[in-house]
This record gives C-alpha cells, sequence and structure tokens, in this order.
C-alpha cells in the first residue's frame, strides 16, 4: 500500500524493521488515565523536584502530563525501544535523559529515581535466550 511504499523510502532498512517489529507493542495510554497516575503520585507524596523514570516511553505521554506543580527541579528519564519514537521523545522533551535502546540494555543507578510511572508494553511473549 502508499503508505508502506512511503515508510520504505523515508526510513532505512533497519528503521523500517524496527518500527514493523515495533508494531505489536505500540499502544497509547489515555491522557484521562495519565492524569488519575500522576494524581495518585501526588497524593503518595511525590514532590516537586522528584527524579523520574518513564520506561517503555513511547513519544513520553507521561512526561508531557506530568502536572506543572511537579515539574520544577524535577529530573525525567525515559527509556524506547524503537530508534524512532525516541528521537521524538527526545525532540518534544529536550530537557530529559532519552535512551534509544532495550530497557534491560540500559545502565541506570541503582536507588536513583523517586518514582517509575508508565504504562509498559505486555503481551504473551516467548523469551530468547
Amino acid at each position: 500500500d502508499d503508505i508502506s511504499r512511503e515508510l520504505r523510502e523515508v526510513l532505512t532498512d533497519e528503521e523500517y524493521d524496527a518500527a514493523r517489529e515495533s508494531t505489536p507493542n505500540a499502544h497509547f495510554t489515555a491522557p484521562a488515565v495519565i492524569a488519575a497516575m500522576w494524581q495518585a503520585m501526588a497524593g503518595l507524596g511525590l514532590p516537586p523536584g522528584a527524579r523520574i523514570l518513564e520506561p517503555s516511553m513511547g513519544v513520553g505521554h507521561f512526561l508531557g502530563l506530568m502536572p506543572d506543580a511537579l515539574l520544577p527541579g524535577s529530573s525525567r528519564t525515559g527509556v524506547e525501544l524503537d530508534a524512532i519514537t525516541a528521537r521524538i521523545a527526545q525532540l518534544l522533551y529536550p530537557d530529559s535523559t532519552i535512551f534509544a535502546k532495550g530497557f534491560e540494555e540500559t545502565t541506570l543507578p541503582d536507588d536513583f529515581f523517586d518514582a517509575v510511572i508508565g504504562n509498559i508494553p505486555f503481551g504473551n511473549y516467548p523469551v530468547f535466550d
């Protein structure tokens, strides 16, 4: 179809293959759900200036919908396997640290983050060792 042909023209072979492989896990969380999760985090005592991690971030909707009251002094980090999606997230949130790799391959410091928030992909996929 036309969309596939256009993507083939603008993406490298590696980018196209990565996009195809990520399609079964690509989903987006509704803003109302994200807002409720942030409200719960604030209710649990998450202060402004917290160090936040969003694993499997996609384009970073959780970072983007972080309440303004929590933003001052915060440190935000995201991890996204799909390179194109990670680049979009980096453009949207240039003040954040974005890792374009699998979460299991990302070296993050122990006991650094105050909170982890997100809606990671899930499914019944076998683990290959």
